[in-house]
């Protein structure tokens, strides 16, 4: 049936993850299968569609907010549907005390939201303009995109199956459900033929990665035969599935950038113990990793106020940081999440002190980061090129506008990535002087570097 005038419309906030991201963006393209227009205004919105991320306290609070202003502002008759992570965490408090909740759906419930979704307007005059799209599979549904041009993520796993003990991800997100290498080569030649460049593989558990008997090294030979395809880049790899044929693997692989995120989560055997983590010391895989990967950029994720870290242990986390030399670093403080064991282990670290020793090990880190981008100044690096700069004038929330490339009624300055920065989590390249156009990978020269963003002119060809 094709759409109306009248179409309805959905607007959809997507909170967390980049995984939960890429389930955004099979949501948007859902709403438009059924119907609906997207848009940029909530309060034009006949569907409300919030993402939800429920890890810790903290993204727990900033879902409920969202939902609680959404519910304020929307029109009258919109239906607010809240789905993710928050209804798999604690359906019954989403039930008794948020009553301007419409709909409910954890991600086991995906399949069914086409029916849901239509429930929710049951009038002839509304349902006009809604078609039911065939049944499939929530991993294959059709995406939206939403990240600037040239890069996506690519989702290759659901679940985690490993128990760490400060970590609730089983429950909000189920056992470890790996997707066909074919599958997912599909999804990628799809991509790449929208523009593409960049993969960004992601999962809770990338290296358990499996399929019949194939692991991630053979996922990412399949995907670098994609034709057009530029860089692959691999984030939450667990250490523990980091085997040397894997890492060797990684580092002969052309379209493999040379960067890799490692959550560690501690150095001190005794607390990576009580983690449930892999009780080695990890900086021997950093240096084997720098042995077998010449120039690969390193990132990982650190906890402190883990339940019994010691004054001894934090020291032993600073030594590490101190000789590991991290390209980025990023350090959480603990919390407490039920029904994790470690919400309930012994000897608590006071919130007071843990953040204390946060604010220390960043300040470690942004000393060995920016050592890292001064000695980048001079040498020439492929970007690819994402877009205006937050704090442009001419910057635009739809990435989509970016596709003729530089606006005309005003300066504007560019911004992109070289190699070892990973969307979302790292530092920006900003283009100085002439500016390329969003979408495409450039030559460009650094020209001066801060903490955790770089300065480069692009190198115009002759």
């Amino acid at each position: 049936m094709g759409r109306s005038q009248k179409s309805l419309k959905a607007y959809l906030v997507s909170l967390g993850c980049a995984k939960n991201l890429v389930d955004s963006e099979r949501l948007l393209g859902l709403v438009e299968g059924l119907g609906f227009d997207p848009t940029g205004d909530p309060k034009a919105a006949d569907l409300l569609l919030v993402n939800t991320c429920a890890f810790i306290e903290s993204a727990i609070l900033e879902s409920v907010e969202t939902i609680l202003e959404l519910a304020e502002s929307r029109k009258p008759g919109a239906k607010l549907a809240v789905v993710g992570c928050l209804p798999a965490r604690d359906r019954q408090a989403l039930v008794e005390d948020l009553k301007e909740i419409d709909l409910l759906a954890d991600r086991a419930e995906y399949g069914d939201l086409p029916r849901l979704i239509a429930g929710l307007f049951p009038t002839k005059k509304t349902r006009e303009s809604l078609t039911t799209p065939d049944p499939a599979p929530f991993e294959t549904w059709t995406r939206r995109a939403t990240t600037p041009l040239g890069r996506a993520y690519l989702k290759v796993a659901e679940g985690c199956d490993r128990r760490c003990s400060f970590c609730i991800i089983p429950k909000l997100r189920g056992p470890l459900v790996t997707r066909p290498i074919g599958e997912l080569v599909a999804e990628a030649r799809s991509l790449v033929a929208s523009g593409v460049l960049e993969l960004t593989l992601v999962a809770q558990d990338l290296t358990a990665y499996r399929d019949q008997g194939q692991d991630l090294g053979d996922l990412v030979t399949a995907l670098a035969a994609v034709t057009g395809l530029k860089w692959l880049r691999l984030m939450y790899a667990h250490p523990l599935g980091l085997s040397t044929k894997l890492i060797k693997k990684l580092a002969q692989s052309p379209l493999v950038v040379p960067y890799l995120d490692l959550p560690f989560q501690h150095a001190s055997v005794d607390v990576l113990k009580r983690m449930a983590r892999p009780a080695k010391d990890p900086l021997e895989l950093v240096k084997r990793l720098r042995s077998w990967w010449p120039n690969v950029a390193l990132r990982t994720t650190l906890m402190v106020g883990f339940p019994g870290e010691t004054e001894a242990d934090f020291k032993i986390l600073e030594d590490f940081i101190e000789a590991a030399k991290f390209d980025h670093v990023g350090v959480f403080e603990f919390t407490p999440e039920e029904p994790a064991l470690a919400a309930t282990m012994p000897n608590q670290v006071p919130k007071s002190l843990a953040k204390k020793r946060r604010a220390k090990l960043m300040r470690l880190q942004k000393k060995i980061s920016l050592a890292h981008n001064l000695a980048r100044v001079g040498q020439e690096y492929e970007v690819l090129v994402e877009g205006p700069a937050p704090d442009s004038p001419l910057f635009s929330e739809d990435k989509g506008a970016l596709a003729s490339g530089l606006p005309e009624d005003g300066p504007v300055v560019m911004v992109g990535r070289a190699y070892f920065l990973a969307p979302e989590v790292d530092g920006l390249i900003y283009f100085d002087g002439p500016q390329p156009k969003a979408g495409q990978m450039v030559k460009a020269k650094i020209i001066k570097a801060k903490t955790y963003d770089l300065a480069a002119k692009w190198l115009l060809e002759s």
